[in-house]
């Protein structure tokens, strides 16, 4: 993977930021357990994914608290079969049939989003909330068959006591997507659940389809300077259709870790997690909570 990104970010006396950027991954082995919540963890797969994205983000600051703006990319992707067999069987053997498996198309992505941010620290918050909304149009080039309308929602909220010592951490995020009568959602654009940042207790990407809600609880407390602990409930849900993302049939998974700081910022977290499927072990380099800008590698899958 290679990314660069450009940013001019004083324009209009620091009221708008404008970010280039260019992305380039080839990944041989992602994995797929096939699509709908009732997916079996023995159904899993692998697919290579290579994609190329270029894409502008436009961002309008009226205020400290307010962000919001347009962005505009180009996404160029290719999978094929999985490179971990024979371990694990290809995608395209185990799912022929999924859409976006036998023909790929490259996509124009036009999208508009709106932050309203008032956290105490955006790299290490303590108090303070998050709430982030985005619709993006994705746009088939060439088979006019995965044209396609998705929305991102992201809810964080913060509270801080004793000193802000202790801080509940609370974060609600879901993806919806749509479409014309029969037009498709490619399967490697679907939202995913499971993994370091959603559902801990399951292996990245276990769960795949059109629409996906997930909630997380952290309770954090500081150990001592640059070190704090957390212990954590995660649960959500994919569905094929928008109606069916309720609070019923939830995936869940618990569990404990430690959050490594400098300057109130997290740089690295170990996580133990456990669900009915077993447990899983993280070690990451960012804080769950802190999103990524909103764009065009909204959606596709990340490690």
């Amino acid at each position: 993977m290679g990314s660069t990104t450009v940013t001019l970010p004083r324009l209009a006396s620091s009221r708008i930021n404008l970010d280039l950027r260019a992305t380039y991954r080839n990944y041989g082995a992602v994995d797929y357990y096939g699509p709908g919540p009732e997916s079996a963890e023995t159904g899993r797969s692998n697919y290579r994914l290579e994609d190329t994205t270029v894409e502008t983000v436009l961002t309008l600051k009226p205020n400290r608290h307010v962000r919001l703006g347009p962005s505009l990319a180009y996404l160029n992707i290719n999978v094929g079969p999985g490179t971990r067999s024979p371990r694990f069987i290809s995608a395209d053997k185990q799912f022929p049939n999924v859409p976006g498996m036998q023909q790929q198309t490259d996509f124009l992505r036009t999208g508009v989003y709106a932050q309203f941010d008032y956290r105490d620290n955006p790299l290490g918050p303590k108090n303070g909330g998050n709430y982030v909304i985005n619709y993006s149009w994705f746009n088939d080039q060439y088979l006019n068959q995965f044209n396609f309308r998705r929305m991102d929602i992201d809810l964080q909220q913060y509270i801080g006591f004793f000193n802000r010592t202790r801080v509940i951490a609370l974060r609600a995020k879901a993806a919806f997507t749509d479409t014309d009568r029969g037009e498709q959602v490619p399967f490697y654009l679907q939202p995913f659940l499971g993994g370091a940042n959603d559902l801990r207790g399951y292996r990245n990407f276990r769960f795949s389809d059109r629409n996906m809600i997930v909630f997380n609880a952290e309770y954090r407390w500081e150990i001592f300077a640059g070190l704090d602990g957390a212990i954590f409930a995660d649960a959500g849900k994919v569905a094929p259709r928008r109606g069916l993302t309720n609070f019923k049939d939830l995936e869940s998974s618990v569990g404990f870790g430690l959050r490594f700081n400098a300057r109130n910022a997290t740089f690295m977290r170990i996580d133990t997690a456990f669900s009915h499927e077993g447990f899983q072990l993280w070690f990451q380099f960012n804080d769950i909570f802190n999103q990524r800008k909103f764009g065009t590698t909204t959606g596709q899958p990340i490690y």
